[in-house]
């Protein structure tokens, strides 16, 4: 009898722990090969098998359908965790003949372990059938396979890593062995990750292949009490959808935990899995005697919980897990005997799954949404940061991960890295590695490259949607649904699949449709993939593209959806509606409307799936009822009167709405006063009021009208009744998004000029500084720690503090450690503030918590700046040490300003306080504990990866060009990248903001002219470079450089830092791509150095003088930008003196970042190049004054990089 004919026709009842009973048996090391082996019990299948067989027995005579093989470990990457030439194989007697266990070869070890364990066990089901008391029951050898103890799955924990071929591989030996030992049946458990177990589940199929002998397949992974499968998250509904349709029998759990914290999750499973269901339960829940675990469920009470798990959720095979013995399968297999398990009718739907959850597809209540933005071809913002020649920023596409998934609430989105610039066969597995560490939704796979789909899906941890197969012609005689279908059916995705045929892309209705049948047709008659995985994609073109008299692309579209969908009532349809409004971009409000009832439209008919920009879709009572009319029109009846029409209004629409200007004549004093503060109005007018016999400087004319005001209110009634309402007001439109941070530090500059002259004249009445009257919300004490010269990033943050009612003391830039302390003391500060922009400097925030923790002074520490992020805060809290119960609580890391405001609101706010300060605490644990996982697992990496290997085959060296050289020129002659200036160095925000701020791309050009003049007529910002070639070559990691050829004098040496490349395959340094002292060739190394001039920080320090923070944003921001626009013209200039122009070739290097991270190196650069005549100088951490000044080397080896 098969295992197949009977499972789900009776519970079958699997055995209990192998670990248990050998334990009971109280074996000396011997029988293990020594101490060292002691954990691999699969050994005793060679020295204790007689052993074994009577454990099997005892199983068996208890009662047990299937007995699992003594082969949990026996597995190629376990068995590496064991040195086998120091086994001691005295005591190991039943070594099959011509393995010899000391050579190591885990191949060889592992096909014998298996095909004996199989054998042992296979004896004694043959050996109990021919005792009296058998029964006649079936009874079947499961194959015990256990995770390999590595992962596939993105992890920041310290755990072993694999790729996809070792994991298929290392089962493809197990299964194997098993098939030949003759195994009924394969038991994969305890499996903890979800990607790991697909490669696992394919190398059975591999075997299955190999042999031409199929076994059935249970899978059963390890949850806890929520169903979830702990190191990733994976919820046991996204574990199911992940592998039920790879070929497997049934489905379950085991392990973690007892019967009683399982109930959840059998429940759910009963309601989801159409599979017969697993239940392996642990003996309960353990507790440790006399340093020993135990588990104290009884049999008897064992047997209770598995019973309902039979009789009320139709469970179909149970068994026993961690502490289980022959007694607890006895009083189960006696409970169950015959019981027939009796399974509610699951509903057929269709799920896709991440790493976490699972997705279901399902259009009854809304149109199921794919998100489009992680898209090279789709988004600016993804192709720039992939199309680099450094590193892919992950981070950012990680936030177009997030705001699609968490703010924009979309369930799946859709990745496609198809790119002429970059190899989409290694980039787009990348990146969906590197974006679903912790990620919520599913992921639908998109790309031309079939190889690349083949990769990517590999990498992906659940059941994806593939994007996408067609009739097209793919290679000569293959369509592309022949060749993606033979290469990825075998992981049960789902298909977008286009109506597109040989003789190109379905037009209309008819067309359409023929196509869907016939790709129907062929994807289950030749490949086994049922309608139910394929959503059919009928495709969008532009609206009034139509080449043809009376067609409509609109109208065929949603005429044929009611007939695709009548093909099949499991079919499902999609259409990718970005293409619909091709051409719009620039009328964000007539794509919206236009996709928006589209969408509806086509809702109606039949339409079950959209691949869009989520900005796109909107309920159409959100929009004007008028505008949906022509909307309308334009779609069912290409009226292009009507489309001309909304395309007027939409051009209307896109400067915003326009506001009337407040006429401040028309408001009280009081009002008047607050609203230009709001505004930021500033009225620039030197002047003395005088009042009550002072006199009092003012530098805005605003200052007017407060003086008159304080006759009307007292100065701290009218500060706390009215000018911190206002700014909070501003502070929270600016938190919402609607007020760009150059217009709050307008607005703070003239709260400044009022607080300035209030503030004097309280001091004048009373004689005492005012500070303590006012009614703060509190006091931080802030300022850039010292050797470090940086203060942007610190004096957004003072403003925004201020902004919300806080005091702030501004300790400046270079502060010493001490005064941090000393004046938050004196002050009676509620918090620190701490701002680095090096990772070298930011290293002394460690030493201010250590500080305060040795002079016994708890205070919140609010830290930022550039090099920090949580892990850095979890090291600040832990205080340079590593006892981890010493840990700080009020150790706090603010992303941005606004970060470190929210803080503050709560940190004084009693009763929320304590929570915040646990729930601080737990994250820096949590933080610190990665940290230190990823320098263990970065240095173990550094110690075992081999060493790239580079090739000089053809690297020339250049052959003249070598010498210094200084570079000065006007501003307004540097091409400066405007998108990062107004963005990244101005502070306006992305781009899709700005309407929403009242900014125009027209305004920031007028302020760019603006700023460029007064720099230039100032003097401010003089562009200067010094730059120069060298010969060079390697000494291991460093890189020396000569003055001359005949390398008379060495001029200096660079210590590269050794990084883990790509993938993680190998370590380099950029020295290994210099050609080295010992081939007795020379290399040539470029070096410079970029300011934008020694007159920037004057005018910064000028304005801040006046209270005119905006400004010095803006100063300091061009600036700033100068130097890296700078840095890279010259970059090219090096190029061209180096005979490399055409190829585009020389990688840069700064100090600072991690190929050299010593910033020694701009010491050796300043002085290599003689930049003192730049008038830059450096710091005592070899930090550049002025701030806005870089540097780098570059090194022209075609294949360097910064991976």
């Amino acid at each position: 009898m098969k295992f197949e004919d009977v499972l789900g026709k009776q519970v079958l009842v699997l055995d209990g722990a192998m670990g248990t009973m050998v334990q009971n048996l109280e074996l000396d090391d011997a029988a293990f090969g020594g101490a060292a082996f002691k954990m691999l019990t699969d050994l005793l299948v060679f020295s204790r098998p007689d052993d074994l067989e009577g454990i099997h027995l005892e199983y068996l005579r208890a009662g047990a359908n299937l007995i699992e093989t003594d082969t949990f470990g026996a597995s190629p990457l376990r068995l590496k965790e064991f040195d086998f030439t120091q086994i001691d194989i005295t005591d190991i007697k039943a070594i099959p003949q011509g393995l010899d266990l000391k050579k190591s070869d885990y191949s060889a070890i592992t096909h014998h372990l298996n095909v004996e364990g199989c054998r042992i066990a296979k004896k004694a089901i043959d050996r109990y059938k021919n005792e009296p008391e058998y029964d006649g029951r079936p009874l079947f050898v499961a194959g015990s396979i256990g995770p390999s103890n590595y992962v596939l799955s993105k992890t920041e924990a310290d755990l072993n890593k694999a790729n996809w071929d070792q994991i298929v591989d290392n089962n493809f030996l197990q299964v194997r062995g098993m098939i030949e030992g003759g195994a009924d049946v394969l038991l994969f458990e305890t499996q903890q990750d979800i990607l790991e177990l697909k490669a696992s589940i394919m190398g059975a199929h591999k075997a299955f292949d190999e042999t031409g002998k199929r076994l059935p397949i249970i899978t059963q992974v390890t949850v806890d009490g929520f169903s979830k499968m702990q190191i990733f998250n994976t919820d046991i509904h996204a574990a199911l959808v992940a592998v039920e349709g790879m070929g497997i029998a049934a489905f379950g759990i085991n392990c973690n935990t007892g019967p009683e914290l399982m109930q959840k999750t059998v429940e759910k499973l009963s309601r989801v899995c159409s599979l017969p269901i697993s239940i392996v339960p642990n003996a309960g829940q353990p507790v440790s005697e006399d340093g020993k675990t135990c588990y104290k469920l009884e049999p008897e009470d064992m047997a209770d919980y598995v019973e309902r798990f039979v009789k009320d959720l139709g469970v179909s095979i149970i068994g026993g897990c961690c502490g289980t013995t022959p007694a607890h399968i006895r009083a189960i297999s006696s409970r169950l005997k015959g019981l027939v398990p009796v399974r509610k009718k699951v509903e057929k739907q269709v799920y896709v799954s991440g790493p976490q959850e699972a997705m279901l597809i399902d259009s009854s209540e809304a149109l199921v949404r794919i998100g489009e933005r992680l898209n090279v071809r789709g988004s600016k913002k993804v192709r720039e940061a992939v199309e680099r020649d450094d590193e892919i920023q992950m981070a950012v596409l990680e936030e177009v991960v997030e705001e699609q998934v968490k703010d924009l609430g979309i369930d799946i989105i859709d990745v496609c890295m198809d790119s002429n610039i970059v190899e989409t066969e290694k980039v787009l597995p990348q990146v969906i590695y590197e974006t679903t560490s912790d990620f919520k939704g599913a992921m639908c796979i998109d790309s031309f490259s079939v190889e690349a789909l083949k990769v990517a899906i590999e990498f992906y941890p659940g059941r994806p949607i593939i994007n996408s197969i067609s009739l097209e012609e793919y290679e000569k005689g293959v369509s592309k649904l022949d060749a993606v279908l033979s290469t990825t059916c075998q992981h049960n995705p789902v298909y977008v699949a286009l109506v597109n045929g040989p003789e190109g892309p379905g037009q209309t209705a008819d067309e359409k449709y023929e196509l869907a049948a016939e790709i129907v047709k062929q994807a289950k008659e030749k490949h086994n993939v049922t309608p139910d995985q394929i959503l059919m994609d009928v495709n969008a073109y532009p609206i009034g593209s139509e080449s043809v008299e009376g067609l409509n692309f609109c109208a065929e579209t949603l005429k044929c959806l009611p007939r695709i969908k009548a093909i099949h009532p499991d079919l499902k349809t999609s259409i990718g509606v970005g293409n619909l409004t091709n051409g719009l971009a620039s009328k964000p409000y007539m794509r919206k409307v236009l996709t928006s009832v589209f969408l509806d439209e086509a809702r109606k008919v039949g339409l079950d799936c959209a691949i869009m920009n989520p900005n796109h879709y909107v309920p159409l009572e959100s929009l004007t009822e008028s505008d949906v009319a022509l909307a309308r029109k334009v779609i069912l009846d290409r009226d292009m009167t009507a489309f001309e029409e909304l395309e007027e209004i939409a051009q209307t629409k896109k400067t915003g709405i326009q506001v009337k200007k407040v006429d401040y004549e028309d408001l009280s004093l009081e009002e008047s006063i607050c609203q230009k503060i709001k505004d930021g109005f500033k009225q620039k007018q030197d002047g003395v009021i005088n009042k009550e016999s002072g006199q009092f400087p003012y530098k805005d004319k605003i200052v007017v009208d407060v003086a008159e005001v304080i006759d009307k209110h007292e100065p701290l009634s009218f500060i706390s009744g009215f000018l911190m309402k206002s700014m909070r007001e501003l502070g929270d439109a600016f938190g919402r998004g609607e007020v760009s941070l150059p217009h709050l530090l307008k607005s703070a500059d003239v709260m400044r000029h009022v607080m300035q002259f209030l503030e004097a004249f309280m001091r004048f009445q009373s004689g005492v500084e005012p500070g303590a009257a006012i009614d703060y919300k509190g006091v931080v004490v802030i300022g850039t720690v010292y050797q470090d010269v940086h203060s942007i990033g610190k004096d957004l943050a003072k403003t925004l503090l201020e902004n919300y009612g806080y005091r702030v003391i501004d300790l400046g830039v270079q502060v010493p450690l001490e005064k941090f302390i000393e004046t938050a003391r004196t002050e009676k500060a509620d918090a620190i503030g701490m701002s680095a922009l090096l990772v070298q400097t930011s290293n002394h925030m460690i030493t201010v918590a250590r500080m305060l923790t040795e002079e016994k002074f708890s205070i919140p520490v609010l830290i930022g700046g550039a090099p920090v992020n949580l892990r850095h805060a979890g090291y600040v809290a832990m205080q340079g040490g590593d006892e981890t119960s010493a840990i700080l609580d009020n150790v706090f890391y603010c992303e941005s300003g606004m970060d470190g405001v929210n803080t503050m609101g709560i940190l004084m706010d009693k009763e929320k306080r304590p929570a915040l300060l646990k729930e601080n605490q737990q994250a820096l644990f949590v933080q610190y504990q990665k940290a230190k996982g990823i320098k263990e697992e970065k240095d173990k990496l550094l110690e075992t990866l081999p060493r790239r290997k580079v090739s000089f085959r053809h690297h020339e060296v250049p052959a003249e060009g070598y010498g210094t050289k200084k570079v000065e020129f006007k501003l307004h002659r540097l091409s400066l990248d405007r998108k990062s200036l107004y963005s990244l160095n101005w502070k306006f925000g992305k781009k899709s903001s700005w309407i929403q701020k009242g900014i125009s791309i027209e305004q920031l050009q007028r302020l760019e002219k603006e700023w460029v003049e007064k720099a230039e007529q100032n003097r401010w910002i003089v562009p200067k470079a010094r730059f120069g070639l060298f010969p060079a070559q390697a000494d291991g990691d460093q890189v020396i450089f000569y003055e001359s050829e005949k390398k008379e004098k060495e001029l200096g040496r660079f210590d590269f830092d050794l990084c883990i490349g790509k993938g993680r395959k190998d370590k380099f340094s950029i020295g290994q791509y210099f050609h080295s002292v010992k081939s007795g060739q020379l290399d040539a190394i470029g070096l410079q150095i970029t300011t934008a001039g020694v007159g920037v920080e004057d005018g910064i320090q000028s304005f801040r003088e006046q209270n005119d923070s905006e400004s010095a944003l803006y100063l300091q921001g061009l600036s700033d930008r100068v130097a890296e626009d700078m840095a890279e013209y010259i970059h090219q200039l090096l190029r061209t003196r180096a005979g490399y122009k055409k190829e585009n070739r020389g990688q840069r290097y700064s100090p600072g970042y991690p190929a050299l991270t010593n910033l020694k190196g701009n010491s050796i650069i300043w002085n290599a190049l003689g930049a003192e005549d730049l008038g830059v100088t450096l710091t005592d951490a070899d930090e550049f004054y002025p701030p806005s000044t870089t540097a780098a080397v570059i090194c022209f080896h075609k294949d360097a990089s910064y991976s």
